[in-house]
């Protein structure tokens, strides 16, 4: 297993990509976070559907008057979500209706849905990465592999990433690959 565990793990390309990353430590801290923030907007845009986003935010977005109407907010949620088409979408949904009753409106909620249920997935693929390295390599690799998402964790930017998803702020920076000219402008040490 010269290539390492990450090649035979049962996901998406790009999650295997952030499972490299985590893996070996030639990769930067930096690395990490932005293949692990490329890998969630990727599964956000295959999995959650624009028009569940809109009726969502059409749903929560008249709460003007919520103590009136906050019961048939959470009702119509309650019907969007026996819909669902994922388990990315079921969590968006049900974050959506843990910001009603917290007392969130509009775009506030959809947002919070959003980061709530992009750093759910975050943190079920970083245990499905662990789980994969200790079962085919050993236990201290995949307290290494762990320790590394956790520090990544806390560096992504999941509002911002949460707005590039809703499609309501700046979308995703491209990648930019680094050029190297000559032996001394190579990866940091």
């Amino acid at each position: 297993m010269s290539d390492g565990p990450y090649k035979s793990l049962p996901m998406k390309p790009r999650w295997r990509h952030a499972a490299k990353c985590a893996y070996k430590e030639a990769f930067s801290q930096n690395e990490i976070v932005e293949s692990v923030t490329r890998a969630s907007h990727a599964d956000w845009r295959a999995e959650v559907r624009q028009a569940l986003v809109a009726s969502v935010t059409s749903a929560v977005a008249p709460l003007g008057q919520q103590p009136l109407f906050a019961d048939q907010v959470l009702a119509d949620l309650a019907a969007l979500r026996r819909g669902c088409a994922s388990p990315l979408e079921a969590s968006f949904v049900r974050n959506a209706i843990d910001a009603v009753v917290t007392g969130r409106t509009g775009g506030d909620a959809v947002q919070f849905a959003a980061e709530e249920a992009l750093s759910d997935r975050l943190l079920c693929n970083y245990r499905q990465v662990e789980e994969h390295v200790r079962r085919d390599d050993s236990i201290r690799n995949a307290e290494f592999v762990r320790n590394r998402f956790e520090a990544a964790h806390g560096q992504i930017d999941l509002s911002g990433l949460a707005r590039a998803a809703l499609r309501t702020g700046e979308p995703l920076m491209r990648r930019t690959r680094a050029q190297f000219t000559d032996l001394d402008a190579g990866v940091p040490l």
